[in-house]
């Protein structure tokens, strides 16, 4: 195959960035084949620095109208791709690649309304009970379904040296502590939740981390969340570098990798910390999160989750009304997780040596 086209709209930064490897697994069997990405523009950053990626294709929406696909499929047509894998599924997308008439069309199966499109189906197994599997392998089973083989890969993302120039810039304002340097990312990046967010469980992180370890503290977060972040800090009385708003996703990685530890709740600057081979502190509070499968990975990572929970037996992370369930975390088990990644990393460090 000389151009494969590799389609990814739905889900966030995280998902994007777990997909990668699947870039490098078509890569490594095709090295001289073009590979293009189609992503949405805020998540198109998880690929935009990816060296085996050629052209990517920016859409402004998860699931585009059909004049939109039908538009896109004419454009497709005139590239003459060999094979185009749907990562993301929806009936657009899978006609887009249907009416292009790419030969090679892999993507999900048990879709009545779509899925006869695709010559080669996939089976995603968390639809099918698998509670196990991390999601960056299921996305391998996309490339599995071309019948190539796939070694073990881990995501990929490339931060620019003109990124680390600017966080080491901004950690100039980092408090002098002598203890290490931790970062928070205290939010998931759910919409409409700045009234309710359990603001006083971070700041509790927060005054743990300063009084027990005497950490530097660096909190993260986007530009909506400066309000959050302000008050997690406010509400925790210690010294911290507020961030938030002040960071690019590049740059966030570049942060994220000044830091000798990175704590976030299951959401994409886990993973790119961890990528970036950051040890992380990943909390999966919510009823509803899956460890297994999206707990970050590339780094000494250590999962922090409650045995228990108050909410009702269907958990749904955007109607949540108060966020108690990190209520159930506290900050003596944040220290202890600090702690056990701290001991991690100067382990690795002295096998590099070796």
């Amino acid at each position: 195959m000389q151009k494969i086209l590799i389609v990814h709209t739905g889900g966030g930064l995280g998902d994007v960035l777990l997909s990668t490897p699947v870039i490098e697994a078509l890569k490594l069997n095709y090295p001289e084949a073009q590979i293009d990405f189609m992503a949405r523009p805020y998540t198109s950053a998880a690929i935009k620095n990816n060296p085996f990626i050629h052209t990517i294709y920016t859409v402004d929406k998860e699931k585009m109208s059909w004049s939109e696909a039908f538009s896109w499929s004419r454009k497709l047509a005139k590239q003459k791709y060999d094979a185009a894998l749907v990562l993301w599924s929806n009936s657009p997308l899978a006609f887009m690649l249907y009416f292009a008439r790419i030969p090679i069309r892999v993507g999900q199966d048990s879709r009545f309304s779509y899925s006869w499109t695709y010559t080669h189906k996939v089976r995603i197994r968390s639809e099918h009970g698998d509670e196990q599997s991390h999601w960056s392998d299921v996305m391998l089973d996309y490339v599995r379904a071309l019948n190539i083989p796939v070694p073990q890969l881990k995501p990929r993302f490339v931060i620019p040296e003109t990124a680390i120039h600017k966080a080491k810039q901004l950690m100039q304002a980092l408090p002098q502590n002598s203890g290490p340097i931790i970062g928070l990312h205290p939010s998931k990046g759910i919409s409409n939740v700045a009234k309710i967010w359990p603001t006083s469980v971070f700041a509790d992180w927060l005054k743990a981390l300063y009084q027990q370890l005497q950490a530097r503290l660096v909190v993260t977060g986007g530009p909506q969340e400066r309000d959050i972040t302000t008050k997690i800090i406010e509400e925790a009385q210690v010294p911290c570098l507020n961030l938030a708003g002040e960071t690019d996703t590049e740059a966030l990685a570049a942060v994220a990798k000044q830091c000798q530890v990175f704590i976030c709740p299951d959401s994409s600057p886990a993973h790119l910390a961890a990528i970036s081979g950051v040890p992380t502190l990943d909390i999966f509070a919510l009823k509803s999160d899956f460890p297994n499968r999206w707990k970050a990975v590339g780094a000494p990572v250590v999962v922090i989750r409650p045995t228990t929970w108050k909410c009702q037996r269907i958990c749904c992370k955007e109607k949540c009304p108060d966020f108690s369930c990190y209520k159930q975390i506290d900050g003596q088990q944040i220290v202890e997780g600090v702690k056990q990644l701290l001991q991690s990393d100067i382990q690795t460090e002295s096998q590099e040596k070796q």
